[in-house]
């Protein structure tokens, strides 16, 4: 009895068991079916959805055709844009259409992309209650790797998630720069043929023909630069050769009226006269050679002076000679009319010597030549009188100190002195002779 009775129960739990398992696979498959039945629903809504956008899309491109076929023929005749880069404009109408279309193209990106957006959120959300479910079902377990291999999805997700923001926003910044770049090129292209253009009008209206040579303004502001410059170097030149000039003027006009007073000494009547035993010159030995040093050395100076102040005139010589030919050859030259009064006086001015000079230069020359042959070396001295003074005098009076000026006149005074005792002593030897 014990045995039978057994079986029964142990049947009745095995009927339990199963009954337990059907009705939680009934429970899956009845959620399962739920499921199924709101994705249909979602699906239905979304597919009445798309036909609604369809039909408005279609009769929003019904308007828009029937709107530029009401506009009549096409514009290209009117806004006709032959410029000078050499092919024909797309006109306003079709322009208007192709934006309209592009308009219309990313209108359906968009949509197609929230529509995503929207399924991926979904997803999400399906897949953070099912993780939400597993999780809560393994809190009884003792799975514990399993939940941190969750956990560690869950956050993978996360930073997936965040990534995919991200780059979304970059790429929208990326398609925003080209975007910008386009804008640029384009304004940098009309700027480019606005200014051909206009290149090309003002050399038309410069020239006023079709047989013109473009100008090259970069060349002609250089070339302008570099005459201004040698205008400037010539107007400097110009200045300093009109203070020489006035400064030789002064000095020909301060001369022109001293009468020449000079006499020429020779190297024996200059050591005298430093060898001289008077007081004053011993005393002032130093002072003396001091002055012939510096004569010297003005003397030198006026040398050099004089042979620049020659090639000076031979070059305007040769400039004058030039314009003079210039001038003969445009046949605008009028023959000068000879002054023989300023004869002197133009060559005084030209810096070349007059006659009475050229004949005191010979005499010297002459003596010089007579002293060199004698076996001295000529010296010029210059011998200021009271009333004139030399106009070939090689240090003027301003350039010497009131003591080198005593001293001068006082060593001319007794060159004189001696010249007359010798000449009176020469005198009184000559008139015994005579009275014998």
């Amino acid at each position: 009895m014990s045995a039978r009775t057994t079986k029964p129960d142990d049947d009745y739990q095995n009927l339990v068991s199963e009954m337990g398992i059907l009705r939680c696979r009934l429970e899956s498959k009845s959620e399962a079916l739920l499921i199924l039945t709101g994705d249909l629903e979602r699906c239905q809504s979304e597919r009445d959805q798309y036909k609604l956008m369809a039909d408005q899309l279609r009769d929003r491109y019904t308007m828009l055709k029937k709107r530029i076929q009401c506009w009549g023929p096409s514009l290209a005749g009117v806004y006709d844009v032959t410029g000078h880069r050499g092919t024909a404009e797309k006109s306003l109408a079709q322009l208007l259409c192709d934006m309209k279309e592009q308009n219309r193209k990313l209108q359906s990106e968009t949509d197609g992309l929230r529509q995503k957006l929207q399924d991926v959120e979904e997803d999400n959300k399906l897949l953070r209650q099912y993780i939400s479910e597993r999780r809560n079902s393994l809190e009884s377990d003792s799975c514990v790797p399993s939940l941190g291999a969750l956990n560690d999805k869950q956050e993978l997700v996360g930073e997936l998630e965040s990534l995919r923001a991200k780059c979304l926003l970059l790429e929208r910044d990326l398609q925003a720069i080209f975007d910008e770049k386009e804008e640029l090129v384009t304004a940098r292209d009309a700027y480019r043929c606005k200014v051909e253009r206009l290149n090309q009008q003002l050399n038309l209206a410069l020239r006023g023909g079709g047989d013109y040579v473009p100008v090259d303004v970069d060349a002609v502001l250089a070339e302008n630069r570099y005459l201004q410059e040698k205008i400037q170097l010539f107007q400097e030149e110009k200045s300093i050769l009109a203070t020489s000039l006035t400064k030789y003027k002064n000095i020909v006009e301060k001369k022109r009226g001293r009468g020449i007073n000079a006499a020429c000494i020779s190297n024996k009547q200059i050591q005298q006269l430093l060898q001289c035993t008077s007081p004053d010159l011993n005393s002032a030995n130093g002072d003396v050679r001091s002055l012939v040093s510096s004569l010297l050395e003005s003397l030198s100076d006026k040398t050099v002076a004089l042979n620049h102040q020659r090639k000076a005139n031979k070059m305007l010589g040769k400039r004058i000679t030039e314009l003079e030919s210039i001038l003969k050859s445009n046949g605008s030259w009028k023959s000068p009319v000879s002054c023989p009064q300023k004869h002197s006086s133009d060559s005084m001015c030209n810096g070349l010597p007059d006659d009475s000079v050229c004949v005191e230069i010979e005499k010297r020359e002459g003596t010089s030549v007579e002293a060199s042959e004698s076996g001295e070396a000529p010296r010029t001295v210059v011998i200021r009188g009271s009333q004139s003074r030399s106009s070939s005098s090689l240090v003027d009076d301003d350039d010497l100190t009131p003591e080198l000026r005593l001293l001068i006149s006082n060593a001319m005074q007794e060159l004189n002195t001696e010249d007359d005792a010798q000449a009176a002593e020469r005198e009184a030897l000559a008139s015994p002779d005579l009275n014998c």
